[in-house]
């Protein structure tokens, strides 16, 4: 079965290439003569509702925090590559010539990818696929239909609901998954410089 899901995680991290450009900040080149102090704002803190099952010091809010730092550098990944791959499919109108970028993206992506992902658990992998679908701001539903086709949707979809989860679901930053979210802002991640998950290995 953890093969299985494995596969399904494979494809929804298809479109993922195998190069990603991280981002670098760039250095000024000079210091200015002057410079002007701004009032700072200081922003509240995350929060998480306080009826939330998963809650900070719980040991399965710290199972949950575990699970988020170890497949996060993944997401993360996806989430660049797939805005990476939609400029590329911009410029290619041909059916044919779209569908072959796809699988070409697909290996490339199993290439690299598949003993790492084979490792993870049931649990993190449909984590994962949450953290997919913050990161593309879609579902996981909706990207593997759009660049697979509806078929291929439905029987992930299938494969997905045999492990308690649904590809149509919407990730919840407010609800279901507020413990996901409250863990991604306190640990900065959305800020962070983004990691590849060759790195990955080194967050368990």
């Amino acid at each position: 079965m953890m093969r299985l899901l494995t596969s399904a995680v494979l494809t929804f991290l298809f479109l993922c290439g195998d190069q990603v450009c991280a981002q670098s900040a760039t250095k000024p080149d000079s210091i200015p003569a002057v410079v002007v102090l701004e009032t700072a704002v200081i922003e509240p803190g995350p929060s998480l509702p306080k009826d939330h099952k998963c809650q900070p010091g719980s040991k399965r809010f710290h199972r949950l925090e575990k699970r988020v730092l170890k497949v996060w550098p993944y997401a993360e990944f996806a989430g660049l590559a797939m805005d990476s791959l939609e400029n590329e499919l911009a410029f290619i109108s041909a059916k044919k010539n779209r569908k072959a970028l796809i699988a070409a993206k697909e290996e490339a992506l199993k290439a690299r990818f598949e003993g790492e992902l084979r490792r993870l658990t049931i649990r993190e992998g449909i984590l994962l696929i949450r953290l997919i679908d913050r990161q593309a701001q879609k579902t996981t539903f909706g990207v593997v239909q759009e660049l697979k086709g509806r078929l291929s949707a439905f029987m992930w979809q299938g494969l997905a609901r045999i492990f308690g989860h649904d590809l149509k679901s919407e990730y919840d930053a407010a609800g279901e998954d507020a413990a996901i979210e409250y863990i991604i802002q306190c640990h900065g991640l959305d800020q962070a410089k983004p990691k590849t998950p060759a790195i990955a290995d080194s967050v368990k």
